[in-house]
């Protein structure tokens, strides 16, 4: 549904409006840039699961408006293939997000089985839902844009089109937009601190709730279902990434060729040439696997395959509990103090006196309580209003049904 929109805006933009205006492209870079930090921020203080991956979408939603809105800028000054490469970035970053975020709502739907949709109910997961978890993690690492996988590309190509803003003609763009460039790589990181304690939470740690043990893996077909996502994943990483949009690329800014392509090396990743910065996918995948070979390699030939199981340590204290790792809330802490007027927060604190001691803090957005609450409130306020009409006889219905019926005919003789 957040891509359906997403065409909706590029057909407006790119298809409809004939006239390239740098200024409404101007304009969808800075909706995108607050929507981003929006979204981000937001998901980084969350401790319900729904909410986090809701937040995380805004964020990706920000990323593709400021990929668009680049697009046109280029596209305005008849910087073609500059466009084309910004709309590329935008294009796979909907094809990645498709993916990764539903990998993690998979995970969502699983879990939220067990323990709704609190962190702070979950835990050490994946010692129950081997599968699930794995999978996750893979979308989870695609989200947070790390290599070799299709999230961190699109935000790579994004970057790279920022390179190539100094040759806009306009003097305060090529001042403000570096600016740009430094928040969207704000936004990445704080994508990626997100991702860990989205999945570090659930997954890792011991069980928060006693029934988690008796949690159950993916089934056979849920596990497939799953694979094909977090396959997806990998395969968006090391595919070039103007193949599956060149077409409507071109079209989009007529006929200009994005030139994402293979440099002559056959390995690496070269966005309009060489003279710009490369990355090699497949190169870094072997990287990679190479690694993890050589790491396994060590341990069987030096260590025997010998193997101890032990409690984590905990700077020798041996009786540690779940009550003891690191929370959502705790987890959230610093961007709550970094950014605090931006969330409305209300703190339930224990007192002294209380034989069991809670302590619970809901964070929310200035927006839902100016917009949504009062649409909300007028909502309930006319269905209790028209609820008054149920509660009469059939007669009375039945009078209903004769006035209409009088006034319909009255209004189609005169």
């Amino acid at each position: 549904m957040l891509n359906t929109a997403i065409y909706g805006l590029l057909r407006l933009s790119f298809d409809l409006l004939q006239m390239r205006l740098w200024w409404w492209g101007g304009l969808l870079l800075a909706v995108g840039l607050a929507t981003a930090l929006f979204g981000v921020v937001f998901a980084a203080v969350q401790t319900d699961m729904k909410r986090l991956l809701a937040y995380s979408s805004i964020e990706n939603m920000g990323l593709l408006f400021v990929a668009m809105g680049l697009a046109l800028m280029f596209s305005a000054y008849g910087m073609k293939p500059m466009a084309a490469l910004a709309l590329t970035a935008a294009l796979y970053h909907v094809a990645s997000h498709a993916l990764f975020k539903a990998c993690c709502f998979g995970n969502r739907e699983r879990a939220a089985c067990y323990a709704e949709r609190s962190l702070g109910k979950l835990g050490g997961l994946i010692r129950y839902m081997p599968w699930v978890g794995w999978l996750t993690l893979l979308g989870v690492l695609a989200s947070a844009g790390l290599p070799p996988l299709g999230g961190f590309v699109s935000e790579w190509l994004l970057l790279q089109s920022f390179l190539f803003t100094p040759g806009l003609p306009e003097p305060i763009l090529t001042m403000l937009i570096p600016v740009v460039a430094a928040l969207i790589a704000l936004v990445a990181a704080l994508a990626g601190y997100t991702m860990v304690k989205f999945f570090g939470v659930i997954f890792l740690g011991q069980p928060r709730e006693p029934k988690l043990p008796h949690a159950h893996d993916a089934g056979r077909w849920e596990r497939a279902g799953h694979a094909v996502l977090a396959l997806g994943c990998i395969a968006l990483g090391l595919l070039r990434p103007n193949c599956p949009v060149d077409r409507s690329v071109d079209t989009a800014v007529g006929g200009e060729r994005a030139r994402v392509r293979i440099a002559a090396s056959g390995w690496l990743l070269a966005p309009n040439g060489l003279a710009q910065a490369s990355y090699g996918p497949v190169i870094f995948l072997l990287g990679i696997l190479a690694s993890f070979a050589l790491a396994y390699l060590l341990v069987r030939r030096f260590y025997h395959g010998r193997l101890r199981r032990s409690p984590p340590w905990a700077c020798g204290f041996p009786w540690g509990t779940a009550r003891m790792q690191d929370t959502a809330e705790g987890f959230g802490q610093p961007i709550r103090q970094i950014f605090e007027p931006f969330f409305l927060m209300r703190r339930d604190l224990p007192t002294p006196f209380d034989e069991q001691p809670h302590y619970r803090v809901t964070v929310t957005d200035h927006f839902w309580r100016w917009l949504y609450v009062p649409v909300i409130d007028l909502a309930s306020y006319l269905a209790r209003l028209i609820g008054l009409m149920q509660q009469g006889r059939i007669s009375a219905y039945l009078l209903y049904s004769f006035l209409t019926l009088a006034a319909t005919l009255l209004a189609v003789m005169r």
